[in-house]
């Protein structure tokens, strides 16, 4: 749109509405029904802004390290809206950018997404499960205080903001105590996501719930430790393992396929408790449930598994066989699970210095299609863009590239829940090392210590590990700087402390 077009005259509708007193939400309902925009670019303009100026007032507002920039603005209004995949001139904005925008335009984040109520008898709006779990998971973290109830009791009140209401909890403090010492799954997913199974239901209706109950744990892997969804996630599986013996023929395979599904996320976990003996017995026990059941991608997944070893092990050539043969495999596979295998094919590339930029723009577009996709295995919800962003960061920091790495990690910390303490540690691990390699050691040292801080909040023993390497590089190359002993003194004591646990296997 020029000067002399649509925008034009947009804008002068907008000014004359203004003029005459109309409030925003009535002006961006006239400009979305008029210039069919989408609420994103009807709000910004009814605020009377340009994406320059909302990019100053965000950054004004919230500063951070990583400035917004108009690009930024331009991204999210791109964007379709919830149920929309991304690409590269459209991306989603995080819960969090919504509602610093919803502050900008003074209106809701229900307005953003979804634009402006038409009357109090507007059909309810569905919203998904991930949102749900991501808004929830933020009660702790969200307006917290603590009074005295009439009874003299300390009470504790929890509020996360949901469109233009609010969630509230109010616990007794004893409450709140259990509730952070048990990590409080149960209580901050939907009731019926951890349901047990009954002894009356349905074979059909327990795999259902099984799912559920799965996917509960998955989407809410950063509110408990690894140690208690084993627990939890092995009772399920004993409760599906006595079930299948006495169902039938034909729902049997089908049991099968959700031990497998089971099995492989237990697996990661083990991995995460530091546990290698039990991960790679679950991994085993995963690939031949998979086997027995049909099902070829979890077959492929946990080849891929592998591959991931022998990256961690700088074996480029195993890495690159491994990468290879999943993608040979004779039954179709899942885009996921293809853009997982050119990502790995491309760190291993990385490891002989070059950067396959083509293979890595090309797994940036299978992740980008399958981004909304509930449809398939819930262990491929894994490979997201954000996992893409992840494994380029990785290349350019093995093919000694590192400032372009730390310009994704950065970037993509910042947009992390303060919740995700598992996610968090990961991209500062990979943080630090860019750091390390790019001969800034006080950086390097500032993301370690952070690294470790989140790995002891999410009891991630494998983020301690691959701290070492970032050690060996600063006490090697700055072993006198005040901050490389901080972090090297702080290493010592994680490791001292870490016990890797052994969960029932």
């Amino acid at each position: 749109m020029d000067d002399g077009g649509p925008l034009a005259r947009l804008r002068r509708l907008r000014d004359g509405m203004a003029r005459r007193g109309a409030a925003g939400d009535q002006i961006a309902a006239v400009l979305i029904e008029r210039f069919g925009v989408n609420p994103r670019v009807a709000f910004r303009h009814a605020a009377g802004l340009t994406q320059s100026q909302v990019a100053d007032r965000y950054n004004r507002n919230w500063p951070a390290t990583v400035p917004k920039t108009r690009k930024d603005v331009s991204y999210w209004e791109c964007w379709q809206g919830p149920g929309a995949g991304t690409s590269a001139s459209a991306r989603a904005p995080s819960y969090g950018d919504l509602i610093r925008l919803a502050q900008v335009y003074a209106c809701s984040v229900d307005d953003l997404l979804l634009g402006p109520r038409r009357g109090a008898d507007s059909a309810p709006i569905e919203v998904s499960y991930q949102v749900i779990t991501d808004i929830l998971s933020s009660l702790g973290v969200v307006d917290y205080a603590e009074t005295l109830d009439g009874g003299g009791a300390a009470s504790i009140t929890l509020r996360a903001a949901v469109g233009e209401g609010s969630i509230t909890v109010r616990l007794s403090r004893r409450q709140f105590t259990e509730l952070l010492a048990t990590g409080g799954l149960a209580a901050l997913l939907p009731d019926d996501a951890l349901a047990a199974v009954t002894a009356d239901a349905g074979v059909t209706d327990d795999m259902s719930t099984w799912r559920r109950t799965l996917s509960a744990h998955q989407a809410g892997h950063h509110l408990l430790t690894p140690q208690a969804h084993i627990a939890a996630l092995t009772d399920v599986l004993a409760d599906v393992s006595a079930v299948r013996e006495e169902a039938s023929s034909e729902l049997r395979p089908k049991m099968r396929r959700i031990q497998a599904e089971y099995a492989e996320h237990i697996s990661w976990l083990c991995r995460e408790a530091g546990d290698l003996t039990s991960c790679w017995r679950w991994a085993d026990r995963a690939a031949g449930w998979a086997l027995e059941s049909g099902d070829t991608a979890m077959g492929t997944y946990m080849m891929l598994r592998r591959a991931t070893v022998a990256l961690d092990h700088g074996d480029h050539v195993r890495a690159t066989e491994l990468a290879r043969a999943a993608r040979r495999t004779k039954h179709a596979i899942p885009a996921a699970l293809d853009a997982a295998a050119q990502l790995y094919q491309a760190r291993a590339e990385a490891m002989t210095g070059k950067i396959a930029e083509a293979r890595l723009d090309g797994a940036d577009e299978l992740l980008a299609q399958g981004r909304h996709r509930d449809d398939g295995p819930a262990y491929l919800r894994y490979y997201t863009p954000e996992f893409g962003e992840l494994q380029r960061a990785t290349c350019y920091v093995t093919a000694g590239m590192p400032s372009r790495a730390v310009t994704i990690l950065q970037a993509r910390i910042t947009s992390l829940p303060n919740t995700h303490h598992r996610d968090r540690a990961v991209h500062l691990v990979r943080l630090a090392t860019a750091h390390a390699v790019d001969r800034a050691p006080d950086a390097a040292a500032i993301a370690g210590l952070g690294a470790l801080i989140e790995a002891r909040r999410a009891g991630s023993v494998p983020t301690v590990t691959d701290l070492e390497r970032v050690d060996g590089i600063l006490t090697r190359g700055w072993p006198r700087q005040p901050k490389v002993r901080e972090f090297h003194d702080a290493l010592i004591s994680a490791q001292a402390a870490v016990q890797p646990s052994h969960p029932a296997t």
